[in-house]
């Protein structure tokens, strides 16, 4: 019985136990669902306040206006975002380089883009080398103060430093090198691997015979662009005797004369309309003043056709594709060909007033028919045209690429060099961007003084 009575002292003391519990989870569930329910009545009054005060179809304006200025910053600030991540990868593959001591070659704006490949697969090679601890070799088991692990440390050093000495100076034995220097600078090249094995000597660290072949590869690469520059010189001289020999100036004649019949033509209209506007001795002055422009007119149409039927007795001359960043963007190149002895002179003459910069070239070649290709050239990216209803202005949106394969699959071989110097059009720009600078700090400086002394 008392057993009986004790168990059942332990069952109350247990429904006690759960009822407390019981009691503490609803008042705190009460508790909550009072809060919640006191939140949700004060944003409901919030809310209703907003109403009142402002429409909901002005809120719906208001988040939409909200909407399309984040779809606005979005969709400027993309390309900046993707041009820092292409940017930033650029960086990233230099940095490989220059870890391992290989510092990133720098190139001229007359480096042809197939250098910058070989140049490229070289240092990728070299790169392979050096991580594979391929590029020098140790023949030692040095201990520092009987220290293996420092010893080892010491002959890594080592390595390093005569890597990054022999990259350096080569370096410099590349740039002096000039398309008749190849042997000396090969020498050079011998004699500076034999120096930095005596310096290595101490450790027995020297230049692995595998890296210094990769490195000679290279120099021949170098080298062969030099002789490629040199060799188009000797050709340039050539060409120009053919052009001499066919008299093929007249092609450019017609071009020249044929720019100016269109700019007198234009000249015309705009006399003819403000004749029709004119009364009086106004209207006679401008009378003569039509009159001589088609005077000057119908004597261009018979230079023109005189200049264009000489013309086309010859087909040799020169491809162009050039490009005006400050002028006219990015992605916009001008296709066009000439006839001068001198090609460069047309590509100046196009840049000194026509338009605010000069032009940057990507490529110029010299054809056996340079009005065929021109004409296909043209063809091909018809419905690229920047001006669609004048076929003389011979600008297209098109990428340097697109033209490179089409000049290919019209089998013409030539350099290119897709980098824009656009050296007036940055330049101005840091003008710019300096003399804001400046106009900025001068204000803040006034904005210092006191008012008063």
């Amino acid at each position: 019985m008392e057993k009986l009575m004790f168990k059942d002292v332990e069952i109350d003391q247990i429904t006690l136990l759960v009822l407390a519990v019981l009691s503490c989870v609803t008042f705190f569930m009460v508790y909550s669902t009072s809060r919640k329910r006191k939140e949700l009545t004060i944003e409901i009054e919030r809310k209703e306040k907003a109403l009142k005060s402002k429409p909901i179809d002005q809120l719906i304006l208001d988040l939409q206006k909200s909407y399309q200025n984040i779809e606005h910053k979005l969709s400027t600030g993309m390309p900046v975002y993707n041009e820092l991540n292409k940017k930033l990868a650029h960086i990233n593959g230099q940095l490989k380089f220059i870890d391992v001591g290989l510092f990133p070659p720098t190139f001229n704006f007359d480096d042809s883009e197939s250098l910058k490949k070989h140049i490229e697969d070289c240092l990728e090679v070299q790169f392979e080398s050096i991580k594979n601890s391929t590029a020098t070799t140790a023949y030692s088991n040095w201990e520092w103060f009987g220290s293996k692990s420092e010893g080892a440390k010491m002959v890594s050093s080592y390595r390093n430093l005569l890597l990054k000495a022999f990259n350096a100076e080569f370096d410099f034995i590349r740039k002096q090198m000039r398309y008749s220097s190849y042997d000396i600078a090969l020498k050079k090249l011998y004699k500076l691997e034999e120096q930095l094995s005596k310096l290595g000597e101490t450790a027995r660290v020297a230049i692995s015979s595998d890296y210094l072949k990769l490195k000679v590869n290279e120099l021949s690469v170098w080298h062969r662009e030099l002789q490629h520059k040199e060799n188009l010189k000797q050709q340039k001289k050539e060409q120009q005797a053919l052009i001499r020999a066919q008299g093929n100036q007249s092609g450019d004649q017609a071009e020249e004369i044929g720019d100016e019949l269109y700019y007198r033509k234009s000249d015309l209209i705009k006399a003819q309309k403000l004749a029709s506007q004119l009364h009086g001795a106004n209207a006679a002055e401008i009378e003569l003043k039509i009159f001589h422009i088609k005077s000057e007119i119908n004597q261009l149409e018979r230079k023109f056709e005189r200049a264009t039927s000489q013309a086309q007795l010859t087909r040799v001359g020169y491809i162009y594709v050039i490009s005006n960043i400050g002028s006219f963007g990015e992605g916009v190149v001008k296709i066009g060909m000439t006839r001068r002895l001198e090609p460069m002179d047309r590509v100046n003459e196009l840049g000194d007033a026509s338009v605010p910069f000069k032009f940057d070239v990507h490529t110029l070649t010299f054809v056996g028919d340079a009005p065929e290709i021109e004409r296909k050239l043209h063809q091909k990216f018809n419905d690229r045209r920047v001006n669609a209803d004048n076929y003389r202005k011979e600008f297209f949106r098109v990428s340097l690429q697109q033209v490179t394969e089409a000049m290919e699959e019209l089998g013409i071989e030539c350099d290119w060099y897709f980098d824009a110097e656009a050296k007036e059009y940055r330049e101005s720009l840091l003008m710019r961007k300096a003399l804001k600078h400046d106009a900025s700090q001068a204000q803040t400086s006034s904005y210092q003084l006191p008012a008063s002394i």
